[in-house]
């Protein structure tokens, strides 16, 4: 069979659905062409354990993506026709941090119910926190402006923050750790470990240094476009791409394993499937893949030794991801009391001083079951569980590689399950055996072999630093979509804005149809 298109993707998940399906609605012949029988990666909703649950496996919460003029503006009628609906939390708490003594903080997307929340433990921190978010709220304009468009080098970057005292503050957070902001305006433990918890939900130690920025983003994102999870789960967001790719004429290839990327004339020219068949792109290809793929997809000789030795420098996430998904009888009910129930996102933390001492365990090894996030869709989207039944999402950090390497995930993950369950019992009142009806558990390991592209078991594909971010993510000089072998563009998590559910793809799109003599406003504007 002789299948030919002006533009291939390689990889379904929502990046690559995303580009296409702007490619798409440009007019432009594009497919993508997808490993699995279904779309999505990491934005999927699946039945692991019991039937008539249907469980995240990966993104629970989609917040990146509500800043995005993808969803904001509803530039591809995702929300006016294709069906997907998002559940908001304007009166419920985005997130709730619950500690050991079952004492909390509640972050609403209220400003004010927030400062409220925080003043039961500090006035004066509620009084620094309402200060924060309103002085940070024009500097999340500024970083936003490139979030989902190919970004500023940091040259110019750093030269337009330095033009005003924000600005120059901005500058020094880029350079510092998340902890070190929160101590630079907060006193009261509780305060700094609840934004710690809440910040390192990017894969982040709170310690690690260059990660003060994403504690400016977090913070005023969470105010000005809150909480959100889709109605009927993370695969509700694939399958609406994948409906606007093929009704303005695209075609999605399931079931169909990338094994090569091919070239003709020194160009990227298409795409070999494990059985043979070689799916031909006329224009360009593009790799929702991981950066680290791609050596292995073109073959030796096509990038020169700079560029493997800047790809062999790139800085793999400390921990990532240890998920559970569990059927339940009854939404967990939280010794905390109604406020947290009523929560989004549930986590638990440790004080200060504890939690700092897990994240460091992480780089050695350490394997945890003390802090994980919990989300109970079905308490606000009953469509995933059959009547009066629940789901409930735990995501628990945890490093790849153990002591006998990452295999040994095999042994260990009953084991840290468990702990992550007894995590869950130490706060709640109703999560005994009786009420777990299927669990489905998901070890670093495991996420590796779900999807090749996470490497290591990570969704992000690298470390979220200042040094792999924003123009320099994956790393400085890589031609930011573009790779070195023309032709070929690069989408999803190795490129800004990094990983998560964020639509960042987008700007992908804009450089291509740029390339291809096409105008991406007058796109989104038909």
């Amino acid at each position: 069979m002789n299948r030919t298109h002006e533009i291939v993707v390689a990889g379904g998940g929502h990046n690559g659905l995303t580009v296409a399906a702007y490619l798409a609605r440009a007019g432009v012949d594009v497919a993508v062409v997808e490993k699995k029988p279904y779309v999505g990666g990491g934005a999927v909703t699946l039945e692991p354990n019991v039937k008539g649950f249907r469980h995240d496996v990966a993104s629970g919460a989609h917040i990146f993506i509500q800043a995005n003029p993808l969803i904001r503006n509803d530039e591809l009628n995702l929300i006016s026709k294709y069906g997907l609906k998002y559940i908001g939390f304007e009166e419920d708490p985005s997130v709730s941090v619950v500690f050991p003594d079952n004492s909390y903080i509640a972050l609403y997307r209220d400003l004010d119910k927030t400062c409220q929340s925080i003043a039961k433990f500090s006035p004066r921190d509620a009084e620094a926190y309402k200060k924060f978010a309103e002085w940070a709220q024009p500097l999340l304009g500024m970083l936003m402006q490139g979030f989902f468009a190919p970004p500023a080098p940091y040259g110019a970057l750093f030269a337009q923050l330095d033009q005003q005292g924000q600005g120059q503050d901005l500058i020094r957070a880029l350079q510092m750790s998340s902890l070190d902001i929160i101590d630079d305006w907060f006193e009261d433990e509780r305060v700094k470990a609840t934004l710690a918890r809440f910040v390192s939900e990017v894969i982040v130690s709170p310690d690690d240094i260059g990660t003060g920025a994403f504690f400016f983003i977090m913070v005023p994102l969470l105010h000005t476009y809150g909480m959100a999870i889709p109605v009927s789960g993370s695969g509700a967001l694939s399958e609406a791409l994948k409906r606007s790719i093929e009704d303005n004429g695209g075609t999605v290839y399931l079931d169909s394993p990338v094994v090569k990327i091919e070239k003709s004339g020194g160009r990227a020219s298409g795409v070999k499937l494990k059985s043979g068949e070689v799916v031909t792109a006329r224009k360009a290809v593009i790799a929702n893949l991981n950066i680290k793929q791609i050596p292995g997809l073109l073959g030796d000789g096509d990038l020169d030794e700079d560029f493997m030795r800047r790809l062999n420098g790139v800085k793999s996430s400390v921990f990532v991801c240890f998920n559970q998904n569990m059927s339940l009888n009854e939404a967990p009910l939280y010794k905390a009391g109604e406020e947290v129930n009523r929560s989004c996102l549930v986590e638990l933390a440790d004080f200060l001083p504890q939690m700092r001492q897990t994240f460091d365990g992480y780089k050695y090894g350490k394997m945890d079951g003390s802090m994980p996030a919990c989300i109970t869709a079905t308490a606000h989207d009953p469509t995933r569980a059959p009547e009066g039944k629940h789901t409930l999402y735990l995501f628990q950090y945890n490093p790849f590689n153990i002591r006998g390497g990452a295999q040994a995930w095999d042994n260990e993950k009953e084991k840290v399950a468990k702990t992550v369950l007894e995590s869950i019992r130490s706060r709640t009142t109703n999560m005994g055996d009786e009420n777990i009806l299927g669990n489905t558990i998901w070890s670093p390991w495991d996420f590796q072999q779900f999807n090749d592209a996470w490497l290591n078991g990570d969704p992000l594909h690298m470390k979220n630093m200042m040094a792999q971010f924003f123009s320099h993510r994956p790393f400085a000089g890589s031609g930011y979509y573009k790779m070195p072998v023309d032709g070929l563009y690069l989408c999803g998590p190795s490129t800004h804005p990094g990983g998560g559910v964020t639509g960042g793809a987008r700007g992908t799109a804009m450089v291509v149809l740029e390339d291809i003599g096409l105008d991406f406003d007058t796109v989104i504007e038909n």
